[in-house]
């Protein structure tokens, strides 16, 4: 009964929430070439929910947009549907395929740079690609996840160098993965697992009209999308793991 609730709450939020009108994402929508050269870096944001990809009112892709704004060297920025990793994951093979012979050598996957991000059901997701990538001999430097939604171990696989983790509680059903883990200590560094409250603290948002609906139904995990400050946070986060600082 309550799985129920919560895919229908879900439904909800991708009913009054979306604001883009795109067509389905396909391969061609990256605007990487591919591909990248050697020292340059991949980052990837995984969108949540039933979200567009490319909706410009969403946290993953506002963010997306802000990093690009930058115009950082050497630093690729694309988003993508959380049930759509095989996407991403042939980004990902492409973009350090450096001889373009159509698979990603042990070689090249040592070279790769990998940034991940990602929301609600796209925060599981990027730990799910993380552990893909992990199979493949590919670093990530960094795994940034935001309430992160969904049935999972919410362990960090060992080639993954950092990982950050913000949630909330305050949620009847949707509530974010208040701990994650790293299979190696040694190798992954927990930055943090952070609680956020927004109780009592609604009135401090500026949230659109269309998505204020959203909230209703959605409360605080809506609510942190536009919670600015902590999404300036992961901005900056993911620009320096982009950067290679840690």
């Amino acid at each position: 009964m309550v799985r129920s609730l919560q895919i229908a709450v879900l439904i909800c939020l991708a009913a009054v929430a979306a604001r883009a009108d795109s067509r389905n994402q396909t391969f061609d929508d990256f605007v990487t070439p591919l591909p990248v050269k050697p020292g340059e870096t991949l980052v990837v944001g995984i969108v949540g929910g039933w979200e567009r990809w490319d909706n410009p009112g969403r946290c993953i892709r506002r963010t997306a947009i802000a990093i690009n704004r930058r115009e950082l060297p050497g630093v690729w920025v694309e988003t993508v549907e959380n049930h759509k990793l095989e996407l991403a994951e042939r980004l990902i093979r492409e973009a350090f395929d450096f001889n373009r012979d159509g698979k990603l050598g042990e070689d090249e996957a040592k070279q790769a740079q990998v940034v991940l991000f990602g929301q609600s059901l796209g925060g599981r997701a990027a730990l799910r690609l993380a552990r893909t990538l992990d199979g493949w001999g590919v670093g990530v430097r960094l795994v940034a996840v935001v309430d992160a939604y969904g049935k999972d171990a919410y362990t960090v696989p060992p080639n993954v160098r950092a990982a950050a983790n913000w949630f909330q509680r305050d949620h009847l059903f949707v509530k974010g993965a208040p701990l994650l883990r790293a299979e190696d200590a040694a190798r992954t560094r927990i930055l943090f697992n952070r609680k956020v409250s927004y109780k009592g603290r609604r009135g401090e948002f500026e949230i659109d009209e269309q998505s204020r609906m959203g909230t209703f139904f959605m409360g605080t995990h809506l609510t942190m999308e536009f919670d600015m400050p902590l999404w300036r946070e992961v901005e900056e986060m993911v620009i320096e793991a982009a950067r290679g600082r840690d």
